[in-house]
């Protein structure tokens, strides 16, 4: 199956704005997939494993829905699918 993953935000003061297409197997959940990205280096080392842990997290979206994040990760994925991580961004 296919899916897509978009990220976009401030990330250690860098801007990121990617789009990432993978072939995965069925079945695996968004956790697993950016398990894998980390792996493989995609975006840099334990990037998404950081991503998740900053004290504001990211905004995930699923097929443009707003999903919990923490809900989000176990959800088993679709051929199709189109993951987001948006970073929250604040300023005056």
């Amino acid at each position: 199956m296919r899916v897509k993953v978009k990220v976009s935000g401030m990330v250690d003061r860098k801007l990121i704005n990617r789009v990432l297409e993978k072939e995965l197997e069925e079945g695996i959940t968004i956790k697993k997939l950016f398990e894998k990205l980390d792996q493989e280096k995609e975006l840099g080392r334990k990037f998404f494993k950081k991503m998740l842990k900053l004290p504001s997290p990211p905004v995930l979206l699923i097929n443009g829905e707003n999903v919990d994040l923490k809900e989000g990760l176990e959800r088993a994925l679709n051929d199709g699918d189109e993951i987001s991580l948006i970073m929250p961004m604040a300023g005056g």
